[in-house]
């Protein structure tokens, strides 16, 4: 089976510090923000925890690089970015369903945003990220949206998916949900 983007293969060999951010993620997605101490990160990367003391400084600086590994991996593993209508979106179920607990720390960490507890501009950045991506889409398939608000549009009904996602764990029902958005494109499209 081919690996889906974002999400790397066991056999694959990542640096010390991708397998820290991937143990700090796991962790993250599967028992919460609090749960991310450097012993639990080094525990689940096999590490000491004196390494992620050394790769992160802080316990801050780890989950805001994990945070935004996180994004990055999500973007690209659900094919935010495509050249056709067809291919937008293409690996959605696939991804989510290998990788929940990225899509839960992406919650978690927005949910903790707006209570105060982290910045907000980190949230704001991985947003106007994720946006810029859909209108890369949007340029390569021929959608006119000059203001981003289409786009913007979108991938709110992708965030808003994923939770739905999460909830139902029913592939089918987000499969046509996400076909009903390509046909929605198609049109902008034609």
């Amino acid at each position: 089976m081919d690996s889906i983007p974002g999400i790397a293969r066991e056999d694959e060999r990542l640096s010390s510090k991708d397998k820290l951010l991937d143990a700090a993620i796991h962790i993250a997605g599967r028992e919460g923000l609090s749960a991310v101490t450097y012993r639990a990160v080094a525990a689940r990367a096999g590490v000491t925890h004196g390494l992620v003391r050394h790769h992160f400084g802080t316990r801050e600086q780890l989950l805001n690089e994990a945070f935004r590994r996180a994004a990055e991996q999500d973007s690209d593993g659900v094919r935010l970015r495509a050249d056709s209508v067809e291919e937008f979106a293409s690996t959605y179920v696939e991804y989510f369903n290998a990788s929940w607990e990225r899509a839960v720390l992406q919650f978690d960490e927005t949910t903790q945003a707006i209570r105060g507890a982290l910045p907000m501009d980190n949230i704001r950045l991985q947003y106007e990220g994720y946006i810029e991506k859909v209108r890369d889409t949007f340029s390569a398939i021929g959608v006119d949206d000059p203001d981003g608000r289409v786009a913007a549009l979108v991938f709110a009904a992708l965030d808003g998916l994923a939770l739905q996602h999460l909830i139902f764990r029913e592939d089918l029902r987000t499969e046509q949900v996400l076909d009903a958005l390509r046909d929605i494109l198609t049109r902008l499209a034609d």
